[in-house]
């Protein structure tokens, strides 16, 4: 369980951030429903950003073709 890929939200940092209005519940552009926002040049490669895109990181398609970071093909 602790060794998901990008990690898990923890149930008291959800509560945090809705008391606080940050995080996901404020839906901020740099976060996200699993608080981490990924960058293509972070990622390193093609099938993982495949990866997350289908765990919901939509963002990584930016022209909405159904394929994340391009310019790492």
């Amino acid at each position: 369980m602790w060794s998901t890929p990008g990690g898990i939200t923890r149930p008291w940092d959800v509560r945090r951030a809705r008391r606080t209005g940050t995080g996901p519940a404020a839906s901020t552009p740099a976060s996200t429903p699993w608080g981490r926002r990924y960058r293509c040049s972070e990622i390193g490669s093609h099938a993982l950003a495949q990866t997350l895109l289908r765990q919901g990181h939509s963002y990584l398609d930016r022209d909405g073709d159904g394929e994340a970071c391009e310019s790492l093909s």
